[in-house]
């Protein structure tokens, strides 16, 4: 299987894998010479706690990925996906998260500092469009352009390249930004202690560092979890009324059938269709 995968494939599955690699140790760096948790790694276990909505996210917005890629097991828990869950998608929440949470904290304190901006709004201002223009390049270009991924059905009226296989729906960069959006704001509001507003939400209702560190993660966990069920929502009520309706009715890989409009999803968790085959022709 994975000597179908493209150039383009093996460096998404790459950055996925190394990305959320480089970024995980870095936090656990910084963590370990500041002595508590560094609000990078507070980022990063958010992102990858929030990936198990990746796959009804997929199913909602009925994305596709080449047959290639490496799936997650038949067990895997909310294996909504159509053709299955790509393996790399924990790893890569954060990569994909923390990159421009990044971008948009060094870019909003830059900013704040030269032009006495308020920080707060200021963070999440530029964490807003940072987030947009990555999940725009990132989803439209690199996934939908180029082929990593597709989105089968859009709202009509919503989408650029509406009814091609390169479609791609405007809300969905909308719905990302909003996540990066506050996760910029956590990763770059911070006190002269280097602490987070949830870090400093801890300590207040903690009488140790180890309490305290604790809290954080939960809080974060929480957070994280909360913002990404509220920006996921709008595409589940989107799915589930019918509004999704435009796209092409070629298949975007040989011999693999297109997500259809309606379908079910059998005991193993996987899309299937209204015949209950999944995309390989098993029954479910």
């Amino acid at each position: 299987m994975s000597g179908q995968l493209t150039p383009l494939l093996k460096a998404a599955i790459g950055f996925a894998y190394g990305g959320g690699l480089a970024f995980v140790a870095i936090g656990v760096y910084l963590t370990y010479r500041r002595r508590r948790l560094h609000p990078l790694l507070l980022v990063c276990i958010a992102a990858i706690s929030i990936s198990w909505i990746e796959a009804p996210y997929d199913w909602a917005v009925f994305a596709q990925f080449p047959p290639a890629i490496p799936r997650m097991p038949s067990w895997w828990p909310l294996d909504m996906t159509w053709g299955g869950l790509p393996a790399s998608v924990p790893p890569g929440y954060i990569s994909y998260f923390v990159v421009p949470a990044v971008i948009g904290a060094t870019l909003g304190r830059k900013l704040s500092s030269r032009f006495q901006w308020r920080r707060p709004t200021t963070l999440l201002t530029v964490g807003l469009v940072v987030g947009f223009l990555w999940a725009f390049v990132f989803n439209a270009i690199v996934g939908a352009r180029l082929g990593v991924f597709y989105y089968g059905r859009v709202i009509p009226g919503l989408a650029l390249w509406e009814g091609t296989k390169h479609q791609y729906p405007l809300y969905d960069a909308l719905a990302m930004g909003v996540q990066m959006m506050v996760f910029t704001y956590i990763l770059g509001r911070t006190d002269p202690e280097g602490r987070t507003v949830i870090d400093v939400w801890a300590d207040n209702r903690a009488a140790s560092r180890l309490r305290s560190s604790v809290l954080s993660i939960v809080g974060v966990v929480v957070i994280g979890n909360i913002l990404y069920g509220a920006v996921f929502t709008p595409h589940l009520v989107a799915k589930l009324e019918g509004w999704e309706t435009a796209g092409p009715t070629a298949p975007f890989f040989p011999g693999v059938p297109n997500q259809p409009l309606q379908g079910t999803f059998p005991a193993g968790g996987r899309a299937a269709g209204p015949d209950g085959l999944t995309p390989g022709g098993r029954a479910g």
